[in-house]
């Protein structure tokens, strides 16, 4: 029998910290018509998928930390494993409890002060 570990109080508040910082991202997004994304909170833990475990929370933050970093990469850098890591990390996250429901394109219209 293998012994389950809960997630740390530190893993979960990175996740949070993580998240908020993606949602901020998409608030600064224009879709395809050049409206504003509607701020709203979806990416947040999914009840009764999501147990706690030391596992699936450092999954979750790993797979955050990843679909973030391609999110920030300047699109005529974009490539077709970049697109590919992006799907892969966001199906991981959502399979270990975090709902994640965007895609790549739903990121790529930002506007950001830096850019």
């Amino acid at each position: 029998m293998r012994l389950m570990k809960a997630a740390t109080d530190l893993q979960e508040q990175a996740i949070e910290e993580i998240s908020k910082e993606i949602e901020d991202l998409l608030s600064h997004s224009v879709n395809v018509n050049g409206e504003e994304q509607e701020k709203q909170s979806p990416l947040t833990f999914i009840d009764g998928v999501y147990n706690g475990t030391m596992d699936d929370a450092f999954r979750i933050l790993s797979g955050l930390q990843l679909l973030h970093t391609i999110i920030l990469k300047p699109k005529r850098h974009m490539t077709k494993r970049d697109r590919e890591l992006f799907e892969l990390n966001r199906e991981q996250v959502n399979a270990c409890g975090f709902s994640f429901p965007f895609d790549l394109d739903d990121f790529a219209g930002r506007h950001l002060q830096n850019a």
